[in-house]
């Protein structure tokens, strides 16, 4: 799963995420800890991604862990990754950045790691001196959280990540130019995951806006790292839903057996398995070409090849994963105290987020053009 030199950046961030965003942390940010109630207003179901979504009782969720451990985050240095050193980030590479994200997925992490990760080295390229770029830096080192608009079907922005009304960072791409334009926070509601709470952000009145100089390439290479972290993320939550469903699996006893021991539950483990295997080597192969390739117009066609695939892989396995997990759980895995349903909820929220603009068949054709032009190439 994991190279063995990368150990030693790893372990540290896995030791992390197990002490101080563990489930049972996670859930002291929903207040009450308890079920979600099914009567929510049409107003509050409408700021949600998924209209249809349970919201908690009292339509929010407390912030200040997520704030404590953002702060954290950003003391440790983990938005900088992909920033150079010489723009005084770590300076890794998409490899190391999606094993990160695999590991913030299978803890749950309620927070925009990726986004921030790729935003702050797109700027960093574009210009260090900009207002956008040291706002952003600023808020770094203050431990402040940033969302990021979105679009969304009908052209529509939304926000996720929304806490405590945190500033909102939206980035627009046109004729070799990026606008990048930041507007006060909004409220946030909590939608299909309760632990990330989002809003639509309605006739926005910018602050700042800002014009930098940005080639199409450059465009290209933003949009396809974000799109591969997020498909490492994902990974990550279908991975750990996959390993509670087989810690169960051993332990719950029918017929005086384990019922991993029964082949229906077996088989549909192993595959599950499989799956994930054989998505997370495409979402590293991606990863690991993006540090190496050189930004020609051929290897972009074949990186967007691969992304495409790594995200087609990614979530038809990770909706198998999560649904099965449910199922060995038995009728446990349908109540509030069990954890697994927090991992099922954030499989469809960043489903949803990555559908937003193309869905598993866009992404079939895509597949299927890209594989075309390359063997046309070669």
């Amino acid at each position: 799963m994991l190279h063995n030199d990368d150990d030693f950046l790893l372990d540290p961030i896995r030791r992390f995420l197990a002490e101080q965003a563990s489930v049972a942390t996670l859930r002291g940010a929903l207040r009450n800890n308890k079920p979600c109630a099914r009567g929510a207003s049409k107003a509050a179901q409408e700021q949600v991604m998924l209209p249809h979504a349970p919201v908690p009782d009292d339509g929010s969720c407390d912030s200040r862990i997520h704030a404590t451990l953002w702060s954290q985050i950003c003391e440790l240095g983990w938005p900088t990754l992909l920033v150079s050193e010489a723009h005084g980030g770590i300076g890794l590479g998409m490899a190391q950045a999606a094993r990160v994200m695999e590991l913030a997925g299978r803890a749950l992490l309620p927070l925009p790691l990726d986004q921030w990760m790729t935003t702050a080295a797109f700027l960093s390229e574009l210009d260090t001196q900009s207002c956008t770029y040291q706002w952003l830096e600023r808020a770094m080192r203050d431990g402040r959280l940033v969302a990021f608009a979105m679009r969304a079907p009908g052209d529509r922005l939304f926000v996720p990540y929304c806490f405590d009304d945190n500033e909102i960072l939206m980035l627009q791409y046109a004729d070799d130019t990026l606008l990048a334009r930041v507007a006060d926070g909004i409220p946030g509601a909590p939608g299909i995951d309760p632990l990330i709470p989002g809003g639509w952000l309605q006739a926005p009145a910018w602050k700042t806006q800002d014009n930098l100089a940005c080639d199409g390439m450059a465009w290209t290479r933003f949009e396809l790292r974000s799109r591969v972290l997020l498909a490492a993320q994902l990974l990550g939550v279908a991975a750990r839903a996959l390993e509670l469903a087989s810690a169960y699996a051993q332990e719950r006893q029918q017929f005086g057996r384990p019922i991993g021991s029964f082949q229906a539950i077996k088989h549909r483990l192993a595959q599950d398995w499989m799956s994930l295997d054989n998505a997370r080597l495409v979402v590293l192969e991606v990863a690991s070409d993006m540090d190496m390739v050189d930004p020609s117009k051929t290897d972009a066609r074949d990186i967007s090849l691969m992304v495409a695939l790594a995200e087609y892989t990614v979530q038809q396995a990770a909706n198998v994963v999560v649904r099965n997990a449910l199922q060995v759980h038995g009728a446990m895995g349908m109540t509030w105290e069990c954890d697994v349903h927090f991992y099922l909820k954030r499989v469809h929220f960043l489903c949803a987020i990555m559908n937003r603009s193309r869905t598993a068949a866009d992404r079939l054709q895509t597949i299927w053009k890209l594989s075309e032009d390359r063997m046309a190439v070669y």
